[in-house]
């Protein structure tokens, strides 16, 4: 790391995350002008006023330029699609935003006052507001008692899009304007439809001239900034830049320095235009790789100022945020917002794409030492092992768990059982999280409401009756004296399942009808094939493909706990019905019945196996829950753009179930593996917490049971190493077999978190001394002493394994 991008690091890191009303003001100053126009039109004009009239900087040093908000970690404000939260936060309820368990913003009170008085239009006129009041009584029930949440699609701009960022390298955004152009001529305004066509290529020419002139206000303040230095190098430096930002994004870029500042407009602007998260880079070091070559070759660079520019790039992903209520922070902590950026894997005619800036790309994740972007490596068979050497070491000195690690193979044979076209497959990127989506042609890798299978399972239990608020929405089968088997209670949890699975599409097609009313955003949707030739936003149908689908958490819990009601009711009979509800009634605290609540605890926990230790007694369950949903969701529903265009427009299973295992837990009561009311579900597909109690061969073995042939939104699984394991190659062989072994069949995901219990739990005891330290969360890295105590507890008792001998 150089003297420069350490001093920009550093000061990074002492910057606290404030809360900035800037865009807030502008936007809703500009919707107040165009109120009756469309709404497409409407936003691609707040954007241009946004950008026209922000406050823009240029940190000293810094080789990229372009600021989401007025200060480096702030966040800007979204009023448009809700408010409540702000107003409830602000007069500390249920904490002031500074107090927060983790996800801290601090502001001014000049800033509490715009923020106030600009919201107060919003009154009544958000998306959520406008969602929530059409939604059916069931599905405000079901949402209430936490069984579904749909809060990041309906309160929050929709994300997880990955644009065409070679196309734009290629052509500039003045190529986008002509091809807008060409289409404008084409139409003819009187067939039906070519109206709303009409408007949204008029948007998509104001968006697109609107990030060219954002530029453009950089390139004059660059120009300002080096006629005042007296530095020579620093006045070049600055020249070059304003250069650069004179050329792109507006035209084709001529430099991979030119490059890499596209890149960053595109991915700034994404999220200055709305506040969905998870807007990712795709195969960065693909699409860059022809101008890091030819520079190269020419003399124009070296490769110690290349990696200079990608570590500049990791600095400036690290200064954008967003401010969530504290109900989503929950969900989505650490300041996450999932910038992922995938490497590796394979180029169109099979043979391996790993090249220099691969391994640029490598040394800056280990040197700069952040959370973002979430570096993610594509494997397959073609893969040097050298390579994967070299990553495992990354991983080692991260700590976050970069790179996490995607088999090639295995999305592949995902994406085209979807029906995605085979010359397409080998190009495929990890977006948000974890989705699979195919660069510039999908378009949200992730959207949908998420569901609580946890919850779900208990509602089953109890006749279809939620024990924590006594709502009842589909009458249940029986409870647990009336069930006769553990098959019986599956018929049961999957009638219960097939409900909430609908009341979950339900929600989105409402949610997608009123973000085409009030959420339609040009500059994104012209970023991504076929919206300019179908003259649709994303919402509309404009992208090529699309499948929507929400997280669910909670599928190995529920799987152990159908192993746990087979073991002990009715193959061992070691407890009665009764027995096992007043168990679970009282939270296995009761020690006056015989045997006692804790002597019950311990039986389901120690007796009965579980998922992840290869017994299919207990793995049979989790798998037969994951085939149900993932076959139900594919083959039995459709998302709202089913028809419109884009294919396959059906629905996927998401196991990425990022923190909701922690905050969908505290809903959930005691249950029958022996997890206690308001604790942790598992998270992802990894097993629940100190299950696996045969070593690390025998949870991959039982991972390869896992339909994963429908897991297109993604399985998250994490493995816990001891800090030790990857300092070796006998430790890197070790881990590169389990990988190998894991891909091989046909599995989607693994990544590691290389640290000791001691050092975690030191972390907690002295945060001040830990400031660096990073976990692994689940698709996204954090830092670890900023995270509320019950997320830092869930990480420390995940299992662990060494793989020294």
């Amino acid at each position: 790391m150089t003297e420069r991008i350490q001093k920009l690091r550093d000061e990074l890191l002492e910057q606290v995350p404030a809360i900035c009303p800037e865009r807030a003001v502008i936007f809703t100053d500009s919707m107040k002008k165009s109120e009756g126009q469309p709404i497409v039109k409407r936003r691609a004009q707040s954007l241009h006023d946004v950008l026209n009239r922000m406050t823009i900087f240029v940190r000293d040093g810094e080789l990229l330029v372009g600021n989401q908000a007025s200060s480096v970690r702030a966040a800007p404000v979204f009023p448009e699609y809700s408010t409540d939260w702000i107003v409830s936060e602000l007069r500390g309820e249920p904490y002031h935003f500074a107090e927060r368990p983790c996800d801290q913003f601090t502001y001014t009170e000049e800033a509490r006052a715009q923020i106030l008085q600009t919201i107060d239009y919003w009154k009544n006129k958000t998306l959520f507001n406008s969602i929530w009041s059409q939604l059916p009584e069931q599905a405000r029930v079901a949402w209430e008692i936490n069984a579904i949440d749909d809060t990041w699609c309906t309160a929050a701009g929709l994300g997880n899009v990955l644009p065409d960022h070679e196309w734009v390298l290629a052509e500039g955004l003045n190529g986008v304007i002509a091809r807008a152009n060409k289409r404008l001529e084409e139409l003819d305004l009187t067939e039906p439809g070519a109206i709303s066509q009409y408007w949204f290529l008029q948007a998509v020419v104001t968006a697109n001239q609107a990030v060219i002139s954002f530029a453009g206000r950089f390139a004059d303040h660059l120009a300002r900034l080096a006629g005042e230095t007296s530095d020579e190098k620093r006045r070049q430096e600055l020249l070059t830049m304003a250069e650069n930002c004179r050329q792109v994004p507006a035209n084709p870029a001529e430099s991979f320095w030119q490059a890499i500042q596209t890149v960053w407009f595109i991915q700034l602007i994404l999220q200055v235009e709305t506040n969905g998260h998870a807007i990712s880079l795709g195969r960065f070091d693909q699409y860059l790789w022809p101008y890091y070559e030819r520079d190269i070759d020419s003399g124009r660079i070296t490769r110690e100022f290349a990696l200079e520019l990608v570590e500049s790039f990791f600095i400036k992903a690290n200064e954008i945020n967003k401010l969530r209520s504290w109900p989503d922070s929950e969900y989505f902590p650490g300041y996450h917002l999932a910038e992922n950026l995938a490497i590796g894997g394979q180029t169109a005619e099979g043979r391996d794409a790993v090249n220099d800036l691969t391994d640029i790309v490598l040394e800056a994740t280990a040197d700069v030492g952040l959370t973002k972007p979430s570096v993610s490596l594509k494997w397959f068979e073609g893969t040097p092992d050298e390579f994967m050497h070299r990553a495992l070491q990354v991983v080692q000195k991260h700590k976050g768990g970069q790179p996490a690690l995607y088999s090639d193979p295995s999305v592949m044979r995902i994406l085209e059982n979807m029906g995605i076209p085979k010359e397409e497959l080998y190009n495929w990127a990890p977006v948000g999280c974890i989705e699979a989506s195919i660069p510039g042609k999908w378009d949200f890798a992730a959207k949908g409401s998420w569901l609580n299978l946890a919850k779900v399972f208990e509602i089953t239990l109890n006749n279809g009756t939620d024990p924590a608020t006594g709502a009842t929405l589909l009458p249940g089968d029986g409870d647990l004296t009336t069930f006769e088997s553990a098959e019986q209670i599956m018929a049961a949890y999957k009638r219960q399942l097939r409900y909430f699975m609908e009341l979950q599409v339900i929600v989105e097609h409402i949610s997608d009808e009123m973000h085409i009313l009030h959420d339609q955003n040009a500059f994104r949707s012209s970023l991504v094939h076929d919206c300019i030739e179908r003259g649709r936003s994303l919402i509309e149908g404009g992208a090529r493909y699309t499948a929507d689908g929400g997280p669910t958490a909670g599928a190995a819990t529920v799987g152990d706990s159908f192993a746990a009601i087979q073991y002990v009711l009715f193959d061992k009979k070691l407890l009665t019905p009764v027995q096992l509800i007043h168990a679970l009634k009282t939270n296995f605290e009761d020690e006056s019945t015989s045997p006692t609540g804790p002597q019950i605890r311990q039986t389901l926990i120690n007796k009965v196996p579980k998922f992840g230790n290869d017994d299919d007694y207990a793995d049979k369950w989790t798998v037969e829950i994951d085939e149900f949903l993932g076959s139900t969701y594919q083959r039995e529903f459709k998302s709202s753009r089913y028809g419109k265009g884009p294919v396959p427009a059906g629905f996927a299973l998401s196991l990425s179930s990022v923190t909701g295992n922690v905050a969908f837990g505290k809903s959930v009561g005691a249950l029958p593996d022996g997890r206690k009311a308001g604790a942790p579900v598992n998270n992802g597909v990894s097993p629940s917490n100190g299950s696996e109690q045969h070593g690390p061969t025998a949870v991959i073995s039982s991972e390869a049971k896992l339909p994963s042939i429908w897991f297109q939104k993604g399985s998250i699984f994490n493995m816990r190493l001891s800090a030790d394991t990857l300092t070796s190659e006998e430790g890197r062989n070790r881990a590169l077999a389990l990988v190998k072994t894991h891909f091989k069949n046909n599995q989607y995901h693994i990544q590691f978190n290389v640290l000791d219990d001691e050092t975690l739990v030191e972390a907690q005891e002295k945060p001040e001394e830990y400031r660096d330290l990073m976990v692994r969360i689940a698709g996204y890295s954090a830092f670890f002493t900023p995270l509320n105590r019950e997320l830092q507890n869930d990480v420390i008792e995940r299992m662990k394994f060494s793989m020294k001998k």
